[in-house]
This record gives C-alpha cells, sequence and structure tokens, in this order.
C-alpha cells in the first residue's frame, strides 16, 4: 500500500499526452527510478486515459518526488493545466 494520486490532463489534451507518455514514460521512470525494473519499485506508474495513475509505494520519498514532479512536468509539456486528484 502506497498514497495513490491521478495526475488528470484536459480532454483536449489527451491524445497528444497519450502519444508522448507511450514513448517518454518508460525512459523517465528509469532513468529516476533505481527500483523501476524491479517487482517493487518506489513508485508505481500507470498511463490512464485520464493521464497518470501515481502510486507512490513509501520505499524512498526523495525518488517519489523526483518522479511526481518530472511526470507532472512532462505533462504540463502537452497539456496547458494539469490536476492532481485522488483516484
Amino acid at each position: 500500500m502506497g498514497i495513490e494520486y491521478q495526475l488528470v490532463v484536459p480532454e483536449l489534451a489527451r491524445t497528444k499526452v497519450a502519444t508522448a507518455l507511450a514513448e517518454q514514460l518508460a525512459p523517465l521512470l528509469q532513468r529516476l527510478d533505481p527500483k523501476a525494473n524491479e517487482p517493487f519499485p518506489n513508485a508505481y506508474v500507470e498511463a490512464i486515459p485520464e493521464g497518470l495513475y501515481v502510486c507512490d509505494n513509501l520505499t524512498d520519498p526523495v525518488v517519489a518526488a523526483l518522479i511526481i514532479r518530472n511526470l507532472i512536468d512532462l505533462l504540463l509539456l502537452y497539456s496547458p493545466e494539469v490536476q492532481v486528484v485522488e483516484p
């Protein structure tokens, strides 16, 4: 169990965001999370229709914060806004 978030982008940006995530999400996670290839990474991230689902697994707060910040920055490259909500 961890802390769950959804990073939600507006409807009009979702196609661009989905395309960008398909190309950039895995490399971003590989770069930021030393446990990315392990069964229990520091943060679990999954693309969803609304944007991203993120679960901070509470194993490394610094890595989780870096991941969430970089994910928001990535989404803002393709969307005018990002809302952080509870799933």
